[in-house]
């Protein structure tokens, strides 16, 4: 049996077993491909997962944003859903932080196996990290959704914060600041974001 065989393997028990608990809570607004709100009020935002974002100051929606935001309206809008969390239950914006399933459907791995989202790594809720990426990869080769858009390298290289999952350019003052054992260099930033790095909003690599 494969490496990806066994992790969905793996995945598929522990659906079953949050689908067999927890409370149901039913979903009034889609903020975004990744954000919802809850009839409680409460916003949710999906972990693991970054959708492109549908609202930017500047230049407007990026690109797929908006197919990522009628992907994620489509699979739970006005539905019933339960909520698994992590290691960390909210954000700095209080927002909670889940794992969002709808009857036999994990909404997470379901944006990133069809390209409308990419991983997003942020310790410690990592739990379905390499679940996750084994699906982005599937994507990514079938160049899915956001996958199709083309972007090419301004630098000769970027750094990367193993202990964050941030990715940097080789100028950018937060990247200077990373320990040299938390350093990673990559030759790409595609290289990166396909393993789970974020694009600092700092410098935008």
């Amino acid at each position: 049996m494969n490496r990806l065989a066994v992790l969905l393997s793996f995945f598929l028990t522990l659906v079953c077993v949050n689908l067999s608990y927890g409370k149901d809570y039913v979903v009034k607004k889609v903020i975004d491909g990744d954000t919802i709100q809850l009839e409680s009020g409460e916003t949710v935002r999906y972990i693991g997962v970054d959708a492109p974002e549908l609202y930017v100051k500047e230049g407007g929606a990026e690109f797929f944003a908006r197919e990522a935001a009628r992907y994620n309206k489509k699979l739970v809008f006005l539905k019933k859903v339960k909520l698994e969390f992590d290691a960390e239950k909210k954000d700095s914006h209080g927002r909670l932080l889940a794992y969002v399933f709808v009857k036999n459907t994990f909404v997470n791995a379901e944006l990133v196996r069809l390209g409308y989202a990419k991983v997003m790594v942020k310790p410690p809720n990592t739990r379905y990290k390499d679940v996750f990426l084994a699906q982005q990869q599937k994507a990514v080769n079938e160049e899915l959704g956001l996958w199709q858009e083309k972007k090419r390298d301004t630098e000769s290289l970027y750094i990367g914060n193993k202990r964050t999952y941030t990715l940097h350019r080789p100028s950018c003052a937060y990247g200077k600041k990373i320990p040299d054992k938390g350093r990673i260099t990559f030759r790409s930033r595609i290289d990166a974001i396909k393993i789970g790095y974020t694009p600092c909003r700092h410098c935008k690599p």
